[in-house]
C-alpha cells in the first residue's frame, strides 16, 4: 500500500509540474498580438494540442486511483506512459517556442 501511495503521489505531482508549464505557456500566448501571425496561429494550437494530453493524462491518473488490486499495474503503466507522453509533448513545445 506504501509504494501504491507513493507512485500516486509522485504522479500527481508530475501533472501538476505539466500543469504549471501550461500556466507559462498560456501567460506567454497571451502575450503575443494576434498580429504575430504565425507564431500566434501556432502556440495556439500547441496549447490545445498539450490542454488534450494533459486532460487524457489527468484522467488517467483518475482511473488509477480508483483503481482495483488487480488492475493497478496496468494502470499504473498506461498513466505512466500518457504523463511521457505528456512530458515529450511540453520538451519539443520548449524547443520550439525558446522555453
Amino acid at each position: 500500500m506504501i509504494t501504491r501511495t507513493f507512485d500516486l503521489e509522485r504522479l500527481t505531482a508530475q501533472l501538476q509540474l505539466w500543469d504549471a508549464e501550461m500556466t507559462h505557456l498560456e501567460a506567454k500566448f497571451g502575450r503575443l498580438s494576434p498580429k504575430d501571425g504565425s507564431a500566434h496561429a501556432t502556440l495556439r494550437e500547441e496549447l490545445a494540442r498539450l490542454r488534450q494530453l494533459w486532460t487524457e493524462a489527468e484522467q488517467a491518473l483518475h482511473r488509477l486511483e480508483q483503481a482495483r488490486d488487480d488492475e493497478w499495474k496496468f494502470l499504473l503503466e498506461r498513466t505512466e506512459l500518457d504523463l511521457a507522453r505528456l512530458g515529450a509533448a511540453f520538451e519539443q513545445s520548449r524547443a520550439r517556442f525558446g522555453e
